[in-house]
């Protein structure tokens, strides 16, 4: 094959100093076009295009039939003026594109239906707003007038704060700890101790245990951190917690596991109206675990407020309080039976 030619090196050198040229000016021009989107964003596409936007969206419900909203959002629309209310007190605002009424609503939607959105979440475990509406009873903490009313469980629980235990949460846990969060029922989830009043209160929320562990231990675990109770006050538990001077289990005798099973079942019962409310604690969440653990403590807040500032809200859901009753309670020989001895005596077995 001959050698190429001065004419056609040159032709050669030609054509690659064009390649060169143009995509010299290609560059130039995708750096000019990058430029101008930092010096000047254009406006985020809406990734739904319905034809209410995400504020007409919330406007629509909140101006529209007053059941609505509360099915939409799991609140009525005062409830709704008092989160904003409290979500500017915390120092929350509208973004640039969004309005702090629509992200309460996001907020609130996607809690209905298995989503959250952070910034909301972060104000409602923010202590400022938690710790003002899940609180420790004192030693003075007045019982609830329909508690006192009742005689077959007053006087004789008196000194009873409430009901305590642990509830399953689905969870989203990783791989590697997938297996640590089966619960008993084989199931994955985080396991959730609390307390409440018998006016279905929450008092107390400890979150994000495995599945696996026992309520006992979170009992003991949180005795050891900030879970205070009065001297000589107590709260009502099943067999799976010790017997001791803090709480008082099922003990011998038909007709005081009877009204102990009634009293206690407040637990059950608002476990249950705050799984119906909110769907998100339903299903596990996709998202990391200190996450997870944070959604129900933010959601009972919201229930203590609900309650607080809501006089039609329905307090009791529809469950028997004796479904509760347990005819076979566990009493191992080293648990402490002088309360519920004391007990025992005073209903009259």
């Amino acid at each position: 094959m001959p050698p190429p030619t001065a004419l056609a090196r040159h032709r050669r050198r030609r054509t690659l100093l064009a390649l060169l040229f143009a995509h010299l000016l290609q560059l130039i021009a995708y750096a000019a076009l990058v430029y101008q989107e930092l010096i000047d964003p254009p406006d985020p596409i809406p990734y739904h295009t319905s034809i209410l936007s995400g504020q007409g969206w919330v406007d629509e419900l909140y101006n529209g039939h007053p059941n609505r909203i509360n099915t939409e959002f799991g609140v009525r629309r005062h409830i709704f003026n008092i989160l904003i209310a409290e979500l500017r007190w915390l120092g929350y605002g509208q973004s640039r594109y969004v309005s702090l009424e629509e992200k309460l609503g996001i907020f609130l939607y996607t809690c209905i239906s298995g989503i959250y959105f952070c910034e909301i979440l972060d104000a409602f475990t923010d202590p400022d707003f938690y710790n003002r509406y899940v609180q420790l009873p004192t030693a003075n903490t007045p019982l609830p007038q329909r508690f006192m009313d009742n005689p077959l469980l007053f006087p004789f629980f008196e000194n009873a704060l409430g009901g305590i235990d642990g509830t399953h949460i689905p969870s989203w846990p990783s791989k590697e700890d997938r297996q640590l969060q089966r619960d008993r029922k084989g199931q994955v989830s985080q396991n959730v101790l609390c307390c409440c009043s018998f006016d279905m209160r929450f008092q107390y929320a400890v979150t994000g245990y495995d599945g696996s562990a026992a309520d006992a231990t979170m009992f003991s675990q949180s005795r050891m951190e900030d879970f205070r109770i009065p001297e000589g006050k107590y709260y009502l538990a099943d067999a799976g917690f010790p017997n001791c001077k803090a709480l008082l289990v099922p003990y011998r005798g038909e007709l005081f596991n009877l009204r102990h099973a009634q009293a206690r079942n407040v637990i059950e019962r608002i476990f249950g109206v705050l799984k119906s409310r909110w769907g998100v604690l339903r299903a596990p969440l996709k998202y990391d675990m200190e996450i997870q653990a944070r959604v129900p403590v933010a959601l009972m807040a919201i229930h203590n407020l609900i309650l607080k500032y809501d006089l039609e809200e329905d307090k009791e859901s529809p469950d028997n309080e004796d479904d509760a009753y347990d005819p076979m309670p566990r009493l191992d020989a080293d648990t402490d039976g002088e309360l519920a001895s004391s007990m025992v005596n005073s209903v009259g077995i």
